[in-house]
């Protein structure tokens, strides 16, 4: 009974806050902002047509799933390519180079923040997609090797060489035979890096300042005028949750296989 209550506990602190955040975007201000606060109240739509009729919603909308997908398709193609060859071939000090290539995932961003933003600003590529893609690229190919690397050596490398005796080059059995058995690790690996990209708010907010994306302009209806906007607010904070929650859902094995992934190769050492 002890362990329920604590579980139930839990998931009350875990799930109140998104309840919260949805019971907002239909309230009016004076609903929001009363004492007691009030759970039974009739919903609006005002804060989201606020959004789209008096804010420009669908520019940063647009913009933040246009760089979220490119730089993860690219991530997706280079990061399988490299993980089969880091599982399948020797390289010289090979242990070290896999570790680099994670440790590179695990740095604070506000540790590579100045690098990133001096030299876009050298190559004119400050407050561009193209330059904000190109860092969310390097920030998620090593999160796609990583995950990767599990799952190609997990696979028996007799199989390549029964590929390799049909006549089968190596390119050839990375993708009809590899491929095709790690696609549930790809599709992991893809959403993972998906949902950082899409939720990133401190990259953009440094690397931008017209080309932004949703999460910066969320904190933007923090202070509109002299009030704060927290019906709106709470509504572009539900549009920008949409997307995550809903593939965390769909794909909620794919992700749980990922990290088994990970924990394989962790035992491998």
């Amino acid at each position: 009974m002890g362990a329920r209550l604590l579980v139930l506990g839990y998931l009350i602190v875990l799930y109140f806050p998104i309840y919260w955040m949805v019971t907002m975007a239909f309230k009016r201000r004076v609903d929001i902002t009363i004492i007691p606060p009030r759970f039974i109240f009739k919903p609006i739509l005002r804060n989201f047509e606020w959004l789209f009729v008096h804010q420009d919603i669908w520019g940063p909308i647009t913009r933040g799933f246009m760089v979220s997908v490119a730089s993860v398709a690219i991530a997706i193609v280079l990061g399988t390519m490299a993980a089969y060859a880091l599982a399948r071939f020797r390289w010289w000090r090979q242990n070290d180079l896999e570790y680099w290539i994670v440790s590179t995932r695990m740095l604070p961003p506000v540790a590579v923040i100045i690098p990133y933003y001096y030299l876009w600003m050298k190559f004119r590529m400050l407050d561009t997609l193209t330059g904000l893609g190109i860092t969310y690229l390097t920030i998620n190919l090593p999160l796609v090797i990583w995950l990767l690397i599990g799952f190609f050596r997990s696979i028996p490398r007799e199989m390549d060489d029964a590929a390799r005796v049909d006549g089968c080059s190596p390119l050839q059995a990375f993708w009809y035979i590899a491929l095709p058995m790690a696609r549930g690790a790809v599709g992991a690996a893809a959403i993972l890096a998906f949902i950082f990209t899409w939720n990133d708010f401190f990259f953009a907010f440094i690397l931008t300042t017209v080309n932004f994306t949703l999460p910066v302009a969320l904190s933007s209806f923090m202070t509109v005028g002299l009030e704060v906007k927290y019906g709106e607010m709470a509504a572009a904070g539900l549009l920008a949750a949409i997307p995550s929650l809903v593939l965390a859902i769909l794909a909620r094995k794919w992700i749980v296989t990922g990290f088994r992934g990970m924990a394989g190769i962790a035992a491998t050492r």
